[in-house]
């Protein structure tokens, strides 16, 4: 039987079905409402983020933006210290450690958590607390995206070598084949600064502020110069420079059939499926291997879940694409093809955001942590089963967030002192407290590091 906790109550619930991706839904729009998608031009309206030039007529105005960049960094005040943290969908998350080593826990069908073998191929086996990844040292960032109970793990090295493991079903591990590792494979031909990693392909910036790619490219969402459309795309590419994105980048994010890069001057640029809603302006309804900006600028960072994106910028953040969970955070569960504000409290500073599949979360110049959207597991602390399409605030973190990960059904926030708490479902060990329970613990709980 399935149980959600708050601390001593107990209460029975009803879960919603296995496979948190399906619940989000491809809606069809009508020939007219296609044809006012081609006829709006997104340059007449696109919003500076943080200014009143917002696309979306409901959201609150914007609180004060800090006037110098946001501290996001950890001073570690507990052993093992932890500098940053990742999840985005699936069922595990990974860490770095102040050493440089890192550190996974939660599902490891495919092999995402780099502990081994075993029997010959990837152990299987659920890990409710941290395991060390093996051969890894001298770590300086760590991605991790899945879908259910798969998974892929990437980590940049001192050296700017990207090594991957887990899930490769869509050549996410960027060796061209398909076949899963769970020990950590070097990139090919790559050198990275940033990662970002989604559950069918992978986008790194290099040290020149070029885009390189790899992964699933079905729905053109590599931005590889021989996937053009007439010549029949590849569904598999290897590592290769996503040269079709031609100026300077900082940033990058991926919907599971859309990419997004982030400029050096703010702007945000798409391309991929062209028939998802997930673009963030108007589309020819084809897909689009070519780069284009998005409808809203003065960008610091980009994330993007599933089937949605957001944009955070000075003192707010837009979002486009599904929103049948509530993801978009502006009150209401109708997708949006265009950059729509959150909604976020009068008083509330966004200083960075992130999204998993069906989940979005920010993190406030207080140190405060909302997150909205999918809650069929009480991941937004609340009870469960019961989406939210507003902003919640997480209560119970014993301390400032710095970052946010957002599983299918977990979410873990790193907080100011290198600790990490977690809530939400434990049934795959997500919560890393050590043992895995068939229970949903709607209040935060420290991971335990041994």
């Amino acid at each position: 039987m399935n149980r959600w906790f708050r601390g001593a109550g107990v209460m029975p619930l009803g879960l919603c079905g296995a496979g948190a991706l399906l619940c989000v839904l491809e809606a069809c729009s009508s020939s007219a409402e296609t044809q006012s998608r081609l006829e709006h031009d997104p340059e007449d309206t696109k919003p500076e983020a943080g200014t009143d030039g917002d696309l979306s007529s409901d959201g609150a105005d914007d609180a004060e933006s800090p006037s110098q960049p946001y501290d996001l960094s950890v001073q570690c005040a507990t052993k093992p210290c932890v500098t940053q943290i990742a999840a985005r969908g699936g069922a595990h998350a990974c860490t770095l450690i102040e050493d440089r080593s890192v550190r996974c826990w939660g599902a490891n069908d495919s092999g995402q958590l780099g502990i081994g073998r075993a029997d010959g191929g990837p152990t299987s086996i659920q890990e409710g607390a941290p395991r060390r990844v093996l051969d890894i040292a001298g770590a300086v960032a760590v991605a991790a995206a899945g879908a259910g109970g798969t998974g892929t793990t990437c980590v940049i090295l001192e050296s700017g070598e990207v090594a991957c493991f887990g899930s490769n079903a869509s050549g996410q591990l960027g060796g061209g084949s398909r076949s899963p590792e769970p020990e950590p494979l070097v990139v090919p031909n790559v050198r990275s600064t940033a990662i970002a990693l989604t559950a069918t392909f992978a986008l790194a910036v290099d040290a020149d502020a070029r885009l390189w790619s790899w992964g699933e490219n079905g729905r053109l969402q590599l931005a590889q110069s021989l996937t053009a459309a007439d010549a029949g795309p590849p569904e598999v590419l290897g590592a290769g420079l996503a040269d079709r994105v031609t100026r300077a980048v900082r940033g990058a994010a991926g919907t599971l059939k859309n990419g997004f890069a982030l400029t050096d001057d703010g702007e945000v640029l798409s391309w991929g499926a062209g028939t998802t809603d997930q673009l963030g302006r108007v589309s020819s309804l084809v897909d689009e291997p070519a780069p284009k900006a998005v409808a809203v600028s003065g960008v610091s960072k980009v994330t993007g879940g599933a089937a949605h994106a957001c944009a955070l910028g000075r003192g707010s953040v837009h979002c486009w694409g599904k929103n049948a969970r509530g993801q978009l955070g502006t009150t209401r569960k109708a997708d949006e093809l265009a950059p729509a504000r959150v909604v976020l409290p009068a008083d509330v500073v966004p200083v960075d955001v992130a999204a998993g599949a069906d989940n979005t979360c920010v993190i406030t110049a207080k140190g405060d942590l909302y997150c909205w959207g999918a809650n069929e597991s009480g991941q937004l602390g609340t009870h469960p089963s019961v989406d939210q399409a507003s902003p919640v605030q997480i209560r119970g973190l014993e301390g400032e967030t710095v970052a946010v990960a957002i599983m299918d059904s977990a979410i873990c926030a790193l907080l100011r002192e290198g600790s990490v708490m977690c809530w939400g479902q434990n049934a795959r060990g997500q919560l890393g407290r050590g043992a895995r329970d068939p229970d949903i613990h709607l209040d935060p709980e420290t991971v335990v590091f041994e």
